[in-house]
């Protein structure tokens, strides 16, 4: 699987070209990270009447859309496009069955929009969303305040978004929610996936390109949940459980008996700078180090499309038969 991303993917001149040779060619499955706003346009150079059917044509397997806002007017302001071009997309792609996943980023202007957003999304064809509460890591750390004034305070941030993650789920979507100590979000910790679980997770962003072979494939290629023990996926990997210092993330006093402190990122430096650290509680109890401990309670999103986001065409089924997804 890979990711095709930008920037806006759909704006490339050879994007067609580019997935025909990624699904086609080194038969890879790929999905497209877009906001949206171009895949209903016509697109002269393949005749088609929309770029969403050109990419279909070229093979594309998957979409990921950037899906922030409930709102007309709060969708433009966060993003600068249109809600309507994305929900058209969306809509588009269920009336011929084909699936697909969605992003939203959680900060402080669209909390109240949480659950909005997750009825909207649990009547679409979307296999699993993603819920990432804002960090301030890299380029964030740049601005005004690093970024903290638009990061919402954990205890704001917990009611909305369980409210919204109760709704997809009881819609049968899988939810990930990245990025957040698990004591700030108490009962959503089968969903959470911070950076030390990121890159076992056979549906998000790894550094497969990196480095030598490793049994036959790139490094990375092989994630930890192929692997029988955490101790085989710490030979093979030994830095990439720890929190890298570009990610800002630090561990407190309540933190040094929390259960999960082997598990758990921590919480941004920034966050604290400005928070303190009263709201955090650690968790009691027997230590925990296994990385997916919370992750098996949450089988839907490591489901994955193997060939494209829509049934299969039926061979050898009867008609009344489902087609295969």
């Amino acid at each position: 699987h890979c990711d095709v991303t930008g920037g806006e993917p759909a704006l490339h001149p050879q994007i067609l070209e580019l997935v025909a040779h990624v699904e086609r060619v080194a038969d890879v499955r790929a999905r497209m990270i877009t906001l949206g706003q171009f895949t209903m346009r016509r697109h002269k150079p393949s005749g088609r009447p929309r770029l969403v059917d050109a990419l279909l044509d070229a093979g594309l397997s998957d979409f990921l859309f950037s899906f922030h806002a409930a709102s007309d007017g709060l969708f433009k302001q966060l993003t600068k496009g249109s809600l309507q071009q994305v929900r058209d997309t969306m809509e588009y792609l269920d009336s011929v069955g084909f699936t697909y996943t969605s992003n939203t980023v959680v900060q402080e202007y669209n909390l109240h929009e949480l659950p909005a957003i997750a009825r909207y999304l649990a009547e679409r064809n979307v296999r699993f969303h993603n819920f990432i509460v804002m960090k301030l890591e890299w380029g964030w750390r740049n601005g005004p305040d690093h970024g903290v004034q638009h990061k919402a305070r954990y205890a704001d941030i917990a009611p909305p978004l369980g409210e919204a993650v109760r709704i997809l789920e009881d819609a049968g979507k899988g939810v990930n929610v990245r990025y957040a100590p698990y004591c700030a979000l108490p009962g959503l910790e089968k969903n959470i996936v911070g950076y030390k679980q990121v890159q076992l997770d056979p549906y998000e962003w790894r550094n497969g390109t990196r480095g030598a072979a490793i049994e036959g494939t790139p490094y990375g290629g092989k994630p930890f949940l192929f692997y029988e023990k955490r101790e085989d996926y710490l030979a093979k990997h030994p830095h990439e459980v720890a929190t890298k210092d570009g990610y800002n993330m630090s561990q407190g006093p309540p933190c040094a008996e929390c259960a999960l402190r082997d598990v758990c990122d921590g919480v941004d430096r920034d966050y604290v700078a400005k928070h303190g650290w009263d709201e955090f509680v650690p968790y009691e109890g027997e230590r925990v180090e296994e990385l997916t401990h919370f992750r098996h309670a949450n089988p839907r999103t490591f489901e994955l499309v193997q060939r494209r986001g829509w049934p299969a065409p039926r061979t050898d089924v009867e008609k009344d038969e489902e087609p295969a997804a």
